[in-house]
């Protein structure tokens, strides 16, 4: 099949049906509708935002995001109770339930029934910024986004093509659990390169730093001020990086999807198969192979978010290893899982050291030499080469006697070692497991974590 027909049949299945786009505008009519209705006596403009208003969204995908727009001389403490009130009010009339959740500031997340379809709606509200520099919020810049979009974007299609490419492959949503290509993102990048092709075609020559701009800018002076593997000025914001939340292996993923595509384009990097899971017995011989060691930190899931969850994870793994490679131990791959419970996982290369280790000091001729010599004055000291050198004793000769003792910590001392603050209870109860103990606890945990196994031993991110 060539690109062509590829192409097609993928956007028959991704773009909304007539009916379905009917529906939703039925649907739409209504809620704005209510919602001027209830939002004129506060002096409040509702407006659609999101991929529904720019008309770039996925088929099956019943989703709408209603801001509203307040003046920026509102007091924040307001904005936040009348958005709920009138947000609370909006979906009551339409019969809908809801929940409060949080971002900067609080917003509505509702389910309304229309017509025998069940419709996600998020009511969220922010203030009606006209310059962007005095925004008072991140969600001031959203109007902005949507307006942008509609006047540049030709090609709506090509964008469901980008962001089914994109969910294919693992790495759409710029949340803090997927780190990958936000449907703004997507947008851009289809405005800045006219169609899908086009945008595929240059991602395989990417690599880190690769700088997009939509205006004419010093992409090197922009390299200097944005950290990360994809920068991508936003249009409306320009001290703004879009692709901020793209992780580095994320970002060669879409690389590595590219390259499958242009090397032979099939609907199954749009739509792949679903990934198989590892029997327990395969994860087994997988590890004993590898004749590396295993250590897995597991404790129950904190009662807190996503948003702040995942991040605190990936922070506390990266501690955990520099705790480690502190101690003389090596950790050669590392990753966590979320379920119930909270795995973190740890595979090294180095796992038992030495009772003593050397220390090498100052050179000779310099003016530390003689501290250096009175701090170990009761210690063995000897030269190497120009040198003066110690031998000191190690508190661990093992990474699992190191872990052990690290989770029997109190809350305090763990803090001071850098565990994040929301963790830290359940964290303190975790425990350790490795050798044979390691299959047990596979054996206990839910299929996904034995996809999550496949997808560590399969890695394999290939560009070139």
């Amino acid at each position: 099949m060539g690109k062509n027909d590829v192409l097609r049949s993928v956007l028959s299945s991704i773009r909304p049906s007539k009916i379905e786009r009917d529906h939703a505008e039925m649907f739409a009519l209504k809620l704005i509708m209510v919602s001027k209705q209830i939002s004129k006596s506060y002096s409040i403009e509702p407006m659609f935002v999101g991929s529904y208003e720019k008309n770039t969204w996925l088929a099956g995908n019943d989703e709408l995001d209603l801001f509203l727009l307040f003046s920026p001389s509102t007091h924040r403490k307001k904005l936040e109770e009348q958005g709920l009130e009138i947000a609370k009010k909006i979906i009551n009339q339409m019969g809908g339930t809801y929940q409060k959740k949080y971002s900067e500031h609080p917003y509505l997340c509702a389910t309304v029934k229309f017509e025998g379809i069940e419709f996600d709606v998020d009511i969220v509200p922010c203030y009606d910024i006209k310059e962007l520099k005095k925004i008072k919020s991140a969600v001031d810049r959203t109007p902005h986004h949507v307006r942008f979009v509609k006047k540049n974007l030709l090609l709506p299609d090509e964008v469901r093509l980008l962001k089914q490419f994109c969910k294919a492959a693992g790495i759409y949503g710029a949340d803090v659990k997927t780190n990958g290509f936000s449907g703004y993102l997507c947008e851009l990048m289809i405005i800045n390169y006219g169609k899908f092709e086009n945008c595929i075609k240059d991602a395989i020559k990417w690599r880190a730093p690769t700088v997009m701009t939509i205006t004419e800018m010093d992409k090197k002076k922009l390299i200097d001020v944005y950290k990360g593997p994809f920068i991508v000025i936003d249009p409306v914001d320009l001290n703004r990086n879009v692709a901020a939340a793209v992780s580095i292996e994320n970002f060669y993923k879409f690389i590595e999807a590219a390259r499958k595509y242009m090397n032979k384009p099939s609907e199954k990097l749009f739509f792949p198969d679903k990934v198989k899971s590892y029997s327990v017995n395969e994860i087994g011989k997988e590890i004993a192979n590898r004749g590396t060691r295993w250590y897995a930190i597991k404790f129950d899931k904190p009662d807190v978010t996503d948003d702040i969850l995942y991040p605190q994870m990936r922070r506390c793994e990266n501690i955990i290893e520099k705790i480690m490679n502190e101690d003389g131990f090596e950790v050669m791959r590392k990753d966590f899982y979320v379920g119930e419970l909270c795995v973190m996982l740890f595979e090294m290369e180095n796992w038992e050291v030495p009772r003593v280790f050397k220390n090498i000091g100052p050179n000779i001729y310099t003016k530390h030499a003689e501290e250096f010599l009175k701090h170990y004055k009761d210690r063995k000291i000897f030269l190497e080469g120009e040198y003066w050198a110690v031998e000191l004793e190690r508190k661990y000769t093992t990474a699992l006697h190191l872990l052990k003792d690290l989770v029997s910590n109190t809350d305090a001392k763990l803090k001071e070692k850098g565990i994040p603050s929301k963790i830290v209870s359940n964290f303190k109860n975790a425990s350790v497991v490795s050798g044979s103990d390691m299959i047990k606890l596979i054996e206990k945990l839910p299929e996904d974590f034995r996809v999550f196994m496949r997808n560590w031993f399969e890695k394999d991110i290939d560009i070139v």
